[in-house]
């Protein structure tokens, strides 16, 4: 199954709210995206970075700049990310989330077997979740139309398309990070 899907961390956000890139907050010893990067990676062929700075500690290569307009959202990650994935499916996750389930990809994949949409996203206690959306390559058309038009809420491409979701049990896998506050709920 991995060898079916590429991941891209979306890394590519101004992180305001946090004060400094999101990606090199510590949490728990560790980078926020070094713990995404480390719960995304065995189960994805390869992981990809969205991130509008160099990140040093991982290679140059497995890193992308949003090819459309800037400060345009995540979805400008998604939009490059389809592009630059090397499968027909790719996984996304944002930086902020060191919990993700490592059987997020798993739960995710398997739907496609009995369906013919083309994203399929997690949701949580009633909610989808959709920055871990599940995206075929064939999502890509009319992606950058919806871009383009100024429309930045990743639920408004998503319910654009044909999609399906996935149940998860456990919120605290879904939690992100977006300030220090935040960062303290979650700190042992």
């Amino acid at each position: 199954m991995t060898k079916l899907i590429d991941g891209v961390i979306l890394a590519g956000g101004a992180s305001s709210r946090m004060g400094t890139n999101k990606s090199l907050v510590v949490f728990k010893k560790k980078l926020l995206i070094e713990h995404v990067h480390d719960r995304l990676s065995p189960q994805v062929n390869k992981v990809w970075i969205n991130s509008n700075v160099f990140l040093e500690q991982f290679p140059k290569d497995q890193q992308f700049r949003d090819e459309l307009l800037p400060d345009a959202g995540p979805l400008v990650g998604i939009y490059t990310g389809l592009k630059s994935a090397q499968t027909e499916w790719v996984q996304f996750c944002p930086t902020d989330t060191p919990l993700l389930p490592c059987n997020l990809v798993k739960k995710l994949f398997e739907k496609t077997k009995n369906t013919r949409s083309v994203i399929i996203v997690p949701m949580v206690n009633g909610k989808i979740e959709p920055v871990f959306s599940l995206c075929h390559k064939s999502a890509l058309e009319g992606l950058k139309a919806f871009i383009f038009s100024k429309k930045k809420k990743i639920t408004d491409w998503i319910n654009q398309n044909n999609f399906e979701t996935v149940v998860f049990d456990n919120p605290k896998e879904f939690y992100n990070i977006n300030n220090k506050k935040d960062l303290k709920k979650i700190e042992p």
